[in-house]
């Protein structure tokens, strides 16, 4: 079933600055840094796999709009963390970032971080239409950092 996109424009648009800064970063730095840096890869990469895993199949949406029949998740990481699949997008590069020498680098990093807070907040916008107690998840729990942020 395919589903109507609330504004398909911002929603594909998003979606496409975010896979061009993560295939910047991939192609232009090297990843995986078998340093102590290690640890931070592994562990976006193991939250990305727990997000990904707690979602219920058939309901994993590349766009930040809701499909029609979606639930809302509250497990898993999404007990702590509304966006761990961001989390765990920032948490993977973050070695990049602090390996790089390059301007070009830190300038995708920051393009990404914002990208990911608009699409974020523009998700979170469909996520109260969507579901009535959105408002209650969101009081007890963070954006992408547990409590923090």
């Amino acid at each position: 079933m395919l589903q109507k996109l609330a504004h398909p424009v911002t929603s594909y648009s998003l979606v496409a600055v975010q896979f061009a800064c993560i295939a910047v970063l991939l192609w232009f730095e090297p990843w995986l840094n078998f340093t102590t840096w290690l640890i931070p890869q592994l562990l976006g990469i193991t939250l990305g796999l727990w997000a990904v895993a707690t979602m219920h199949l058939g309901h994993f949406n590349i766009v930040p709009d809701p499909m029609p029949d979606s639930k809302l998740v509250t497990t898993g990481p999404y007990r702590w963390i509304r966006h761990p699949m961001y989390s765990s997008l920032l948490l993977f590069f973050l070695p990049t970032l602090v390996h790089s020498e390059s301007p070009f680098i830190w300038v995708c990093y920051g393009i990404l971080v914002i990208d990911l807070i608009v699409k974020l907040q523009y998700e979170e916008k469909l996520l109260n239409k969507a579901f009535h107690d959105y408002h209650l998840y969101q009081s007890r729990t963070k954006r992408l950092i547990p409590y923090l942020f």
